[in-house]
């Protein structure tokens, strides 16, 4: 298709320069009219009603003021429920917004959220006494050992010259440590240990390990020889004491007594065991007292403070302070290591059991232990004694 806009250079006025552009120019002007006026005239004769009407209705839509509370055209929405959602959680949308965030909807999406989960198990604390620490031991190879034990020392006597000298002799006596068995078993199913995203059976051996020491940590200071051993205040009586009220509004003057009751030979070696409770009475009165520096914080980590010199240990199985009601024993001052002896013969073994529970699809994890405890040497330690009616 020829184009109108083209320009025709030739006429009658060819030598004539400037007519000839002014023709050309005119000959353009009308060309490009006749044009857009045939470009208005086609676009008149279409039918664009629809079009009209739809862009109308767009447009009335558009301007409508909200009176319904129908919000899904609010492009403020999505921002006002994230920001409600960030600040309160789920409960803190409304209706409309809920619609708008469906992360707790499974069906509107909630499926493609998926949940993260810890590899490590919370444990509750696990506290026992520090005997083990502070005691003697010996491993032993058989279910009991003797031990013996010098009753009557040698004496002598002061003589003439020529004077006679009398015999003396020792006495023995002898100690028997039975050592004792704890033992249990942890029954679990051999799907849920192919299954778990925990290493089950690490967690039982740590876990088995922690209670068999609280097990035997209050043997070693309460226990009634009973199938266990024989702890370290079974029999009070056997030992030194000092008596305190029960309120403990003496105890700073009695610790000072029993630190001074005990012979200086155990007292260089002496630690002091008592209760959490207990250390912030004595603490409080400490600070409060005008004779000089009693306790002592430790200024190194895992350091424990002291009290008239001499390391403080927490022992959980110790009386409280102040006394709630009876005989209780708070505070136990002495050489340890002298007071008390434990024997190991089997330290906690830990077996994997596949065949005995097979037929139902269990795993039984066995642990055991064997060992022994006892006071021997009641002269190396002194107590704090309170009653309470």
């Amino acid at each position: 298709m020829k184009s109108n806009l083209a320009i025709e250079l030739k006429g009658a006025d060819d030598n004539d320069s400037a007519a000839l552009v002014t023709k050309a120019l005119g000959d353009f002007q009308q060309a490009f009219d006749d044009r857009l006026k045939a470009i208005e005239t086609k676009a008149a004769s279409n039918d664009n009603a629809k079009l009209i009407e739809r862009l109308d209705k767009l447009e009335a839509k558009a301007g409508r003021p909200n009176l319904t509370g129908d919000n899904d055209n609010d492009p403020k929405i999505e921002t006002k429920a994230l920001n409600n959602f960030l600040r309160g959680g789920v409960t803190s949308l409304d209706d409309i917004e809920k619609k708008t965030l469906n992360a707790g909807t499974p069906a509107s999406g909630g499926y493609v959220v998926a949940p993260e989960y810890s590899s490590t198990i919370i444990e509750k604390l696990t506290q026992f006494s520090p005997l083990r620490a502070l005691a003697s031991h010996m491993t032993i190879g058989g279910s009991e050992v003797y031990i013996p034990v010098l009753d009557t020392g040698i004496e002598g006597g002061w003589v003439t010259e020529t004077g006679a000298r009398g015999t003396t002799e020792p006495t023995f006596d002898q100690l028997n440590l039975k050592v004792y068995e704890y033992a249990g078993y942890v029954p679990v199913s051999r799907q849920l240990l192919e299954d778990s995203f925990v290493n089950l059976q690490a967690f039982i051996a740590g876990h088995v390990q922690k209670q068999f020491g609280k097990a035997e940590a209050t043997s070693f200071m309460v226990g009634d020889g009973n199938g266990k051993p024989t702890g370290l205040l079974n029999t009070p009586a056997d030992y030194e004491f000092v008596s305190a009220n029960a309120d403990g509004s003496d105890i700073l003057a009695k610790v000072i007594e029993a630190f001074y009751k005990l012979p200086g030979a155990y007292a260089a070696n002496g630690s002091w065991l008592m209760r959490r409770e207990t250390m912030g009475v004595i603490r409080a009165a400490a600070d409060n007292a005008t004779k000089g520096t009693l306790w002592s914080d430790s200024l190194a980590n895992g350091t424990p403070a002291t009290l008239l010199g001499r390391p403080v240990y927490e022992s959980v199985d110790m009386s409280l302070l102040p006394t709630v009601a009876g005989t209780a024993y708070p505070v136990v001052f002495g050489d340890m290591a002298s007071a008390y002896q434990i024997v190991d013969r089997v330290g906690v073994g830990i077996m994997r059991d596949d065949y005995t529970g097979a037929g139902n699809g269990i795993v039984k994890f066995h642990a055991r232990r064997r060992v022994g405890g006892a006071p021997v040497l009641a002269e190396a330690a002194v107590l704090v004694k309170s009653v309470k009616a």
